[in-house]
């Protein structure tokens, strides 16, 4: 066994609220650079970077391929996939609920740049990636699960787009399989100790959107390897695989 420092909730210059300088490198570089083992790419409604940041990671880091989802009721969730084909194709379905960006959306929002392992930028997204799905909460669940993920409920303890803001309660019965806490909750704040009552597995994560917040929390993992599989049993707490208290 070995422990892995992982921060799970990473976004590109595909997030029209993530910063132009959150390039495959540099996403790359600023993981290495905070001792991270494993990231996981986790833009808004969109996959479309994911393999540019494994391509740029070069086997020095474990680039995990994911989407966070904003729901109808706007509660942002997090699905980690096995593959990045199969986050890409969640991604196509997602995409296709989306409106198209025009320019005001774009002044408003932001550029959503799609890049290649070397940073180059060969297009932009066409879809409103800022926008709410026409996707329930339990379908973006179903949808995420279809295609072999981990639903991570994103950032409960933000005022605004989690699950519990936005419903005003916990959905126990939604199907999530563990419990983020953002980089504002500090281990052993209130918001870290409330999650005990949800008896799901919880994870720290930046949700950075700037280079310099990539790795300023993590989630310490024991894993035989840094790999996809190893992070799910870790999530079930299966043979020996953990995730250290958050």
């Amino acid at each position: 066994m070995m422990s892995v420092r992982a921060d799970l909730h990473v976004h590109t210059a595909l997030s029209p609220c993530g910063d132009e300088e959150m390039s495959p490198p540099a996403i790359v570089d600023a993981a290495l650079a905070a001792g991270l083992d494993m990231i996981a790419v986790c833009d808004h409604n969109s996959a479309g970077n994911a393999s540019a940041v494994g391509e740029a990671a070069g086997g020095r880091l474990t680039v995990i391929a994911g989407m966070e989802i904003t729901t109808v009721e706007e509660v942002h969730i997090v699905g980690l996939f096995p593959t990045t084909a199969a986050a890409a194709n969640a991604a196509d379905e997602v995409r296709r609920s989306l409106p198209p960006a025009d320019g005001d959306y774009t002044r408003f929002f932001g550029e959503q740049y799609l890049m290649s392992a070397d940073g180059t930028v060969y297009g932009r997204e066409p879809h409103a990636l800022a926008l709410a799905t026409v996707l329930r909460l339990d379908e973006a669940v179903a949808l995420i699960k279809r295609f072999g993920g981990l639903v991570v409920a994103a950032h409960i303890d933000r005022p605004t787009f989690g699950v519990i803001a936005q419903l005003g309660f916990f959905p126990h019965e939604a199907g999530f399989d563990a419990v983020e806490l953002s980089r504002h909750a500090p281990a052993g704040s209130p918001a870290a100790a409330a999650c005990a009552a949800y008896r799901l597995p919880v994870v720290r994560s930046s949700d950075s959107h700037y280079l310099e917040d990539v790795g300023c929390v993590a989630t310490d993992l024991t894993l035989e390897a840094p790999t996809y599989p190893e992070l799910v049993l870790a999530v079930k707490h299966s043979r020996g695989r953990m995730i250290a208290d958050a």
